[in-house]
């Protein structure tokens, strides 16, 4: 591609989506050497396939409880998975945002590349779903492409009034919107939807509504002013929704700018106790954890996990369980901080002697007990739910006993690893002093 013909709307629009893939690529490609294709991925393409073909010629159980609402239902949270795409760099306000046609060109084809994932991404989902689909529902290939066709219009107009929603509205507004619009528009599919397929005409008719609806949602965002802004935070989000999961427990790394603040600032977040150094140390902590998204998506999901655990398990093994997750969760908050500890603009500071391993106590145990007594209060209910009776004062008598031993148990527990890490240092030290010695004689 020339010159001359790169620097118009369509070449380069294209030109920027084939480089944004091209970057997803190499980052996964890091990750995805031989031995894990050969280990991991290999094996689990081969599993899954043999789970596909024996659902096709052995119909499991559970294919005779499946209904209609699940399938649109499952369909339709895939589609609310989409955002607006225009690949704006933040470049294009020098110059090529003063120009309207440049600027609807480029839209246009942000447009069609997000209708076309969402088809892309529907005939994948029917794709998955075509034993349920054939063998509980009987539906034949114009059925599922009606059907498909229209959750991608169902997808194209949610990413539309996203788009607008998240425009208009910031601080805690925009996820209460949000979430209260992903809800009204998976209801309002699944119900359509369900009605829609019992009709002949229905699903076309449920088609054309969806295409009327995505084509007035789409003018009304080309009419929009001044979204630039919010298109570059869209952009760079998305790249880094495309490389999350090679970066969860990469300590260290720089983050995209996000270009927003914080839902929650936490800015009055206090430890009880003196305002000493050591606290508000922790306290720093607790804020930086507590303000990402990221790391506080996956808490909530470690709570959820640790709760299932204890509560779906017999008693006897929730017992054992309950102290197993909480070491678990204290070594995973103990990594946290000292990566956190690691962080230039924290060793560039003059800190008092031991105060760190202070703050260390005192901030991992501050993100530790909640869990720890979450956990407790799903064992009480556990205990209460199997036996009756009397046994519910389980609820209170279980998170009353764990609060000493998880308090004591943390305390000891980040002291012996401390000490240990300190004795192994010194023990390293020593090792190179004789080797020093030996080199020198």
């Amino acid at each position: 591609m020339n010159a001359g013909r790169r620097f118009r709307p369509a070449p380069l629009a294209l030109s920027r989506i084939a480089r944004f893939w091209r970057e997803i690529w190499k980052c996964w490609r890091l990750t995805l050497d031989w031995t894990v294709q050969l280990y991991i991925v290999l094996p689990g393409l081969f599993v899954g396939a043999n789970l596909y073909r024996d659902v096709w010629l052995n119909p499991p159980a559970w294919l005779d409880y499946a209904n209609v609402q699940a399938v649109f239902a499952v369909l339709g949270m895939f589609m609310l998975r989409a955002r607006v795409r225009t690949f704006a760099y933040e470049g294009d306000g020098l110059f090529l945002r003063r120009s309207g046609r440049w600027t609807k060109n480029m839209l246009h084809i942000g447009f069609g590349y997000t209708l076309l994932v969402r088809m892309l991404t529907a005939a994948a989902v029917l794709a998955l779903l075509a034993p349920v689909l054939d063998l509980k529902f009987g539906w034949n290939l114009a059925i599922a492409f009606q059907a498909g066709l229209a959750a991608a219009f169902f997808g194209y107009a949610w990413t539309m009034a996203r788009d607008g929603l998240e425009r208009r509205l910031s601080g805690w507004r925009r996820p209460v919107a949000l979430w209260g619009a992903r809800i009204a528009f998976i209801f309002a599919w699944t119900a359509g939807m369900t009605a829609a397929v019992a009709h002949p005409v229905g699903l076309a008719s449920a088609v054309f509504l969806l295409f009327i609806v995505s084509l007035l949602l789409a003018l009304l965002r080309l009419r929009a002013k001044g979204t630039f802004a919010h298109e570059l935070t869209v952009e760079g989000e998305a790249y880094s929704a495309c490389i999350r999961f090679l970066f969860y427990d990469s300590g260290g790394l720089p983050k995209l700018p996000r270009r927003r603040k914080p839902l929650l600032s936490f800015s009055r977040l206090r430890l009880p106790g003196p305002r000493d150094t050591d606290r508000r140390a922790a306290e720093l902590w607790l804020k930086a954890k507590l303000r990402d998204a990221d790391n506080l998506q996956a808490l909530l999901l470690f709570a959820v996990l640790g709760c299932a655990a204890v509560a779906l398990s017999p008693v006897g093994l929730g017992l054992a369980a309950w102290p197993l997750i909480g070491l678990v969760a204290l070594l995973w908050f103990r990594g946290q901080w000292q990566r956190w500890a690691a962080e230039r603009f924290v060793a560039m500071l003059t800190w008092a002697s031991g105060s760190l391993e202070r703050a260390e106590t005192i901030g991992v145990r501050a993100m530790f007990m909640p869990l720890f007594l979450l956990w407790g209060t799903a064992l009480g209910c556990k205990i209460g739910l199997s036996f009756g009776g009397l046994y519910w004062i389980a609820v209170w008598i279980v998170p009353l006993i764990g609060w000493p031993a998880g308090w004591r148990g943390a305390s000891w527990i980040i002291d012996g690893l401390r000490n240990r890490e300190r004795k192994r240092r010194e023990e390293d030290g020593k090792r190179r002093e004789e080797e020093a010695r030996h080199r020198e004689a």
